[in-house]
């Protein structure tokens, strides 16, 4: 088991203890409430019981609020999304593998957290309140108003098994403690970067109108990426194939974990009957893909996070664990694809709608920040010609290669990945 490992996880939890709250069975949902006044919004959480939670947000968008409950069960009526009000635009719920729930409010304006705290029952009312204040903000203020970050794995396990209910017990580390851990071997300063040409062998993928195969372009713009990364000499790359070699989508993920990969990028063609549909788009990990994630890890046997068994501290602890991992890595995901997208613009044409999520199986690492890249429209003539244009392909992977080295410096480059069995052949 390694504790060691630096990983950066926004928590706030409150409780009496995992074990306890476990025990005494699910707290009920009685309702969401928002008081708008101005440039500030409450969030309110009407809830049967003491709740253990805890908090991430990702920018997607004008930006997305994420509250986890451990221990929370929410009525089916309450699992789609509906209109909220002030700086909310909508908010919903999903179950979450193994019990408990996840919330998620999409901004209609960007807001920063300006506080988080829990009412308990007094002065005649019964139920247990959590309130999250909101007040506008940039994007860079809504990612800085984020719950403290913790030093290591360690802390994570200790503030999500306390008797107390600290809220925000660190500062948060700087960034060049991000980039660079203490006592990191200057050997493993370099990033890994997983780069996977998509399809391959007897999968061709998606065909072009003048014959051309997804799987061979994928294959020449991985390679050229490649090429681009290893020269400037600051990346590990690691391709999941190098050849016209097929592979299986687990496989690319299990491949990526095993290199301790700090980004995964996945590289594919679009294609449509609409032949004059064309354009770029970027996907994450949509909420649905992320539920996913949980449940194959435990039905694989592989529920591990940053090279540790999060199954050995239980059921409830371990569930906190994999989804803070996974609300790390989520974040990571969406920033890099908010910044390929930037670097992208204005040198190969994009979707009206480019950043979009979906529930995709070489993006289902829990701790790998992945994106995958659908280039063109490979069901487009002009795309098509795009695609198979060596001036375009090193435009187009001169711009992602940027992106990742402009994601790397703003955000450091913590591993993400754990050492799971298996791999691709």
């Amino acid at each position: 088991m390694k504790l060691g490992r630096k990983i950066w996880i926004g928590v706030a939890v409150a409780a009496s203890g995992l074990a306890a709250a476990g025990a005494a069975g699910a707290e009920d949902l009685l309702g969401v409430r928002f008081g708008p006044n101005g440039d500030a919004t409450r969030v309110v959480f009407d809830i049967t019981g003491a709740p253990i939670y805890s908090i991430s947000g990702v920018e997607t968008g004008k930006g997305r609020l994420i509250v986890d409950f451990a221990d929370l069960s929410v009525n089916s009526a309450d699992l789609d999304y509906r209109s909220g009000k002030g700086h909310v635009a909508r908010y919903g719920f999903v179950a979450r593998t193994g019990g408990g729930a996840r919330a998620t409010f999409d901004f209609k304006k960007t807001a920063r957290i300006i506080d988080v705290f829990v009412l308990e029952p007094k002065d005649g009312v019964k139920k247990h309140r959590l309130v999250i204040d909101l007040q506008t903000a940039d994007k860079q203020g809504f990612i800085a108003s984020l719950p403290a970050q913790y030093p290591d794995l360690t802390a994570v396990i200790e503030q999500a098994t306390a008797s107390t209910p600290d809220i925000l017990p660190q500062p948060k580390p700087t960034q060049k403690e991000v980039a660079l851990p203490p006592q990191q071997d200057p050997a493993t300063e370099k990033r890994v970067v997983v780069i996977d040409a998509g399809h391959g062998g007897a999968d061709p993928g998606a065909q072009g109108q003048s014959g051309t195969y997804e799987k061979n372009v994928t294959l020449a713009a991985a390679l050229e990426l490649a090429a681009i990364l290893k020269k400037r000499g600051n990346y590990d790359v690691v391709m999941t194939r190098n050849s016209d070699a097929k592979l299986k989508p687990d496989q690319r993920e299990t491949l990526a974990r095993n290199a301790g990969a700090n980004l995964f990028v996945s590289l594919h063609a679009d294609a449509i009957a609409t032949k004059v549909v064309r354009g770029g788009s970027v996907y994450t990990l949509s909420t649905d893909g992320t539920a996913r994630s949980a449940k194959l890890a435990k039905a694989e046997g592989n529920y591990n996070v940053y090279d540790l068994d999060v199954a050995e501290y239980g059921e409830e602890v371990g569930g906190i664990m994999f989804d803070l991992a996974q609300g790390a890595t989520h974040t990571g995901s969406s920033r890099f694809a908010e910044k390929l997208l930037e670097n992208l613009a204005g040198k190969t044409p994009l979707l009206g709608r480019s950043h979009r999520t979906g529930d995709l199986r070489v993006l289902l690492a829990p701790d790998v920040p992945a994106v995958l890249f659908e280039m063109a429209f490979i069901s487009n003539a002009k795309d098509e010609a795009n695609l198979n244009s060596p001036v375009w392909r090193k435009r187009t992977m001169k711009a992602v290669a940027d992106s990742i080295d402009q994601y790397f410096e703003e955000y450091g480059g913590q591993r993400f990945a754990a050492n799971s069995a298996g791999g691709a052949n």
